[in-house]
């Protein structure tokens, strides 16, 4: 993080982060959630940190109709602008290390937490060297109905390591929208990043996340979402980017009535390897979840879904679902669908499912009978299978999200 001057207790939850990283080895194929991602000939090691500029973030811009925007090129901050009634209601949106004096108690609650339960040494490498990132404070009661947009371009000289990270914690009742999107060039960086979303008592966030990093790049992301007593989250991932990708979103239901829904779509280009894992972890009552994640494999593609719904003795009325489905697109393609139940408690309603298969030629010969193409006829069936997870998104954010799934149809016919 260069020389950037941090609050004592910042650095001393660094150190910990740091002590916990010396103490794990990276992990291998003998760790069941890294059985099928194998991340011992990836040289990690051998990426270093950039050093990255103290300037003060530019604190005016336009929002160009949005809530709220924040932009960060290669770790440095280069635009912040909010609505000014959201600034006088209370709403803060500014670079992560600005927030830590003023927003001290829950940031700390936020790192801690996660420090203590890293499993893995990407986790605890993040929290310890975490370079950059966007804080979002929305105060309790207010309702936003723009979105807030954050920004990360992680195009840095090869070998580079970046460590975004995204905090958003929303007041009682409040409610907001966020879309993320992290991109990059084709140069060879390990971008490993994190986030911690925290919803207050009866708050709501809708969260769009994509990525989109260059072709030789490796993506690491832990994410983990507290919901409390009749919070509801909606979260969508949206992963194209990459030569590899390993993300886990964890979702912790803490309050009675409770809800999350982990929605994601992805598309492995050949050559590109996909592990995306899920868990909807149950702690209260009456809470409801869902996964739901579709994703299509270009010939010489390999992904990997793991779910995983875990009830605790407690969380009785749980109701709980997970599915994924994967589209092949060559014979070359591989996915694996791994979801799994832990469940502590027999007043539930949990299960889970999932389907890979190809296009329907039916549906194909359709098209071309009406006038289109086959190439154009393929990719209507595969937009369209992506569709209705991306159709509440804001538009911003579904229209980028559609161009980057037409890119990599139009890459593969070309081949």
């Amino acid at each position: 993080m260069g020389q950037r001057m941090e609050p004592a207790w910042m650095r001393t939850l660094r150190a910990q982060a740091q002590e916990r990283f010396d103490s794990m080895p990276w992990p291998t194929t003998s760790d069941e959630e890294w059985r099928r991602t194998d991340v011992s000939r990836l040289g990690v090691d051998g990426f270093a940190a950039a050093e990255i500029p103290t300037a003060a973030c530019p604190r005016e811009g336009d929002t160009d109709g949005a809530a709220g925007v924040i932009r960060f090129e290669n770790g440095r901050c280069t635009e912040v602008a909010l609505d000014p009634a959201l600034k006088d209601a209370g709403v803060s949106l500014l670079p992560l290390e600005l927030a830590l004096e003023e927003f001290e108690t829950p940031l700390y609650r936020v790192f801690k937490s996660a420090i203590d339960e890293a499993d893995n040494r990407f986790v605890a490498m993040h929290y310890g060297s975490w370079s950059h990132g966007a804080f979002l404070w929305v105060p309790a009661e207010l309702e936003i109905e723009k979105p807030f947009f954050l920004d990360f371009v992680e195009d840095g000289p090869a070998g580079t390591l970046s460590s975004p990270h995204v905090v958003v914690i929303l007041g009682e009742t409040s409610r907001a929208t966020v879309a993320q999107r992290v991109r990059g060039s084709d140069q060879r960086i390990l971008c490993n990043a994190g986030m911690n979303l925290g919803l207050g008592d009866a708050s709501g966030l809708r969260l769009f996340e994509a990525q989109e990093l260059g072709a030789d790049s490796l993506y690491f992301r832990n994410g983990r979402a507290t919901v409390a007593r009749d919070a509801s989250l909606r979260h969508v991932d949206a992963a194209f980017g990459g030569k590899l990708v390993k993300t886990r979103m964890e979702c912790e239901l803490s309050g009675r009535g409770a809800e999350a829904y982990l929605d994601g779509v992805y598309y492995c280009r050949t050559g590109q390897h996909m592990d995306i894992r899920t868990v909807q972890r149950h702690q209260s009552p009456r809470a409801t979840s869902r996964a739901y994640y579709k994703g299509a494999v270009a010939s010489g593609g390999r992904t990997v879904f793991q779910g995983l719904i875990e009830v605790a003795g407690g969380a009785s009325g749980t109701d709980a679902y997970l599915t994924n489905r994967n589209l092949i697109l060559g014979e070359a393609a591989r996915s694996d669908s791994i979801p799994t139940l832990k469940i502590g408690n027999n007043d539930v309603k949990c299960s889970h499912g999932s389907t890979t298969g190809k296009l329907s030629a039916e549906e194909l010969f359709y098209l071309e009978s009406r006038g289109f193409s086959a190439v154009d006829a393929r990719e209507m069936l595969v937009v369209g299978y992506f569709e209705d997870l991306l159709d509440s998104a804001p538009e911003r954010f579904r229209d980028d999200a559609i161009a980057r799934i037409r890119e990599r149809l139009h890459a593969t016919n070309a081949a």
